[in-house]
């Protein structure tokens, strides 16, 4: 599947016509640094990441996360990580990343979020284990 078919499929699965260019930004830094040449894995994880966050900081609906999570188990190849290298990828995301994180809110308006290193984490924990 091509980035162009992922993102529009996320903005079908949440449910908005449109999802901010910089939605995942930060993750997709942090995971190219581990697999550059695999977009795919690289967008799955970062939207995952993303959506993930927004539910438990924006109260964007759980269902569209599970959603969009259904839906790349069912479609879309994988990156494989675990939690001996949590530290290393979040080594890869800097601190103004933290501090303004896009996301989105349960209405479809897209937020920065100040994230901290248990949030990530947190999002981390939620990739590696769907």
């Amino acid at each position: 599947m091509n980035t162009a078919h992922l993102k529009e499929k996320l903005c079908c699965i949440v449910g908005f016509e449109e999802i901010d260019t910089r939605f995942g930004e930060p993750f997709i830094k942090a995971f190219s640094a581990f697999m550059p040449d695999e977009s795919e894995k690289v967008l799955v994880a970062s939207y995952t990441c993303s959506l993930f966050l927004s539910v438990i900081l924006n109260r964007l609906p759980t269902a569209k996360l599970h959603t969009f999570v259904h839906f790349t188990k069912e479609h879309c190849q994988r990156f494989s990580f675990n939690c001996k290298m949590y530290e290393e990828i979040f080594s890869q995301m800097e601190q103004r990343d933290l501090e303004r994180m896009p996301l989105l809110d349960k209405n479809g308006s897209h937020t920065e979020q100040n994230c901290s290193k248990q949030d990530i984490y947190q999002a981390f924990d939620f990739y590696t284990n769907t």
